[in-house]
């Protein structure tokens, strides 16, 4: 998006901060902490970046209208057949190990031009601290080229461990040719405030989507994604969703801006991060996010300012992703929601004032006019990294994603004119440039239903599943007194056998049982459950209730 002064295209970042919330990955434990290694780590400095220099480059190219620029590439030669410190145990099995260091670096990443390993052999990356680490990755890892690279790790040093059992030791090859140095230095705002690690919104205006304004929303939530890229020699950060196409397949389809590749070369990597969010509404207790690596740009088109990404490969049960449903109809659609990463921020929601064609004829006529409340009405606006975010109808149907705009929390008591953004509209995407490459409506209608919109879908969806694609009714639910002690009375307008669930902020089930609503009203016990908030699920007559509760 773009305020009053200048263009920003959209560009977010996150980072995780424990192994089990990070990359994709197959289990298990570094050697680090389960052997005792006497062997010395071989040490690599990369050559010296002035962070400065290109802080002060981006305050220029702020106006460009290309994603966000976050961080600088390294060409390196390194393998495992001529750097490192390899350790032989008294078993005969291998560990290999190579720490790599950027002075300044904010975060760091390898990538590997060869990841040739065998079955059996295991491959860590980690911090300095050790507390930070990815893995275990394995020739499974690897991408369909015979590359791979990690997500992003805070701090400017990265140790890489590689582990061969006896039987094929010696066996593997890795080299890695590019290392990625952070130079946005926003890690330290995790200390004082509630912002996110690479990233900072610059207003406090901004609502986490754990709040009770996503309760419409909730499963549309889980559907949103940022996105880090490479182009170059630099590298970017970006925001989409999950879209939902008619075959209902769960093609791993990520919908975002055309602008946020406009960067003037091709992109050589796509980190994707889910569920980047608080578990609470007010600060940052209980934040998550998971991550995959790999994907191919399928379509794409300025004149709408659409990008379709589509995932190399799959996205994990345990995320428990959502995939969005749409609508192409041109006309002016319900006020909805907005889900996005402002400045990197946690995820956000930002409820619209009024959404409505931005011109009925021209260029502008590919875009949606979404305006903002102001001042104490204030539900959220968008700024600097919200930009490729998709927006939702009323019925939780994707719409469109942010273009550009002149909304941020500093005009919210400025009578400025100035709370407003620009979406690309769907229904002008749908047919595009007129061939597949820039349209929609061949990935997303594949067989040529010529449906006008469709419905979302879960992560487990299935053809035969009851209640699992059922429309979400929130309005016909009630639930008092909440916040509660673990004692909530539920009203809501069923009658007849159900399901309830509540489930963690990870996504996690952590209570069901089977009821008979025999009326109006239910009293509902949560028992054994810590303080904290929880989301409340009843499936009833093929319809699913959503609400967020609160424990004390």
């Amino acid at each position: 998006m773009f305020n009053k002064r200048k263009l920003i295209c959209a560009a977010l970042g996150m980072f995780m901060f424990a192994q089990l919330q990070a990359q994709v990955s197959f289990g298990g434990s570094p050697r680090f902490s389960t052997e005792k290694s006497i062997a010395s780590e071989s040490v690599v400095s990369l050559e010296t970046i002035d962070n400065d220099v290109y802080l002060a480059e981006d305050i220029n190219l702020s106006g460009k209208g290309s994603a966000m620029r976050v961080g600088v590439i390294q060409k390196t030669n390194l393998s495992n057949k001529t750097h490192g410190t390899v350790e032989v145990l008294d078993n005969g099995d291998r560990i290999w190990r190579l720490t790599i260091r950027s002075n300044g670096a904010t975060f760091m990443f390898p990538s590997f031009k060869t990841f040739d390993i065998p079955a059996g052999a295991e491959l860590f990356v980690y911090d300095a601290s050790h507390e930070f680490v990815i893995g275990k990755f394995t020739a499974e890892s690897a991408l369909p080229e015979g590359n791979f690279y990690t997500q992003s790790i805070p701090g400017e040093e990265i140790t890489i461990e590689y582990y061969e059992p006896y039987e094929v030791a010696g066996l593997g090859t890795l080299v890695i040719d590019e290392v990625g140095h952070g130079y946005k230095d926003l890690f330290n705002m995790m200390e004082n405030n509630t912002k996110a690690p690479h990233g900072a919104s610059e207003g406090n205006c901004h609502i986490n989507v754990v709040c009770e304004e996503g309760d419409n929303f909730r499963d549309q939530i889980r559907s949103v994604v940022c996105y880090e890229i490479v182009v170059g020699n630099y590298v970017y950060m970006c925001s989409g969703a999950l879209i939902n196409n008619t075959r209902n397949d769960k093609t791993n389809y990520v919908l975002s801006a055309y602008h946020c590749q406009d960067v003037g070369g091709t992109i050589t990597r796509f980190v994707f991060y889910f569920n980047y969010q608080t578990h609470a509404c007010n600060g940052i207790s209980g934040q998550s996010s998971n991550s995959v690596v790999g994907a191919d740009i399928v379509a794409k088109n300025s004149a709408s300012d659409f990008m379709l990404m589509k995932l190399k490969n799959k996205i994990p049960d345990s995320y428990k992703v959502y995939y969005a449903g749409w609508s192409r109809s041109g006309a002016n659609p319900s006020v909805g929601a907005c889900i996005h990463h402002p400045g990197g921020d946690w995820k956000k929601i930002s409820i619209p004032r009024s959404v409505q064609s931005a011109a009925a004829s021209g260029s502008e006529a590919n875009f949606w006019n979404v305006k903002w409340y102001s001042g104490d009405d204030n539900k959220g606006v968008t700024e600097q990294g919200s930009s490729g975010s998709a927006l939702f109808n009323a019925q939780g149907l994707i719409v469109g994603q942010l273009y550009a705009g002149a909304s941020g929390c500093e005009y919210l008591y400025q009578n400025t004119g100035n709370l407003f953004d620009y979406y690309g509209k769907l229904s002008k995407s749908w047919t595009g440039g007129g061939s597949a490459n820039r349209r929609l409506s061949d990935w997303l209608d594949p067989d040529g239903t010529n449906v006008e919109s469709l419905q979302g879908i879960n992560w487990d969806y299935s053809a035969d599943s009851v209640g699992i694609n059922a429309a979400v009714e929130q309005n016909k639910m009630s639930v008092y007194p909440n916040p509660s002690n673990g004692v909530f009375n539920v009203d809501i307008d069923e009658i007849g056998m159900a399901n309830y669930y509540i489930y963690d902020m990870m996504g996690r089930c952590v209570q069901t049982a089977a009821i008979m609503l025999n009326s109006n009203s239910y009293q509902l016990k949560a028992e054994g459950l810590q303080e904290g908030t929880y989301i409340l699920e009843i499936q009833v007559n093929g319809k699913k209730y959503t609400k967020t509760i609160v424990l004390k």
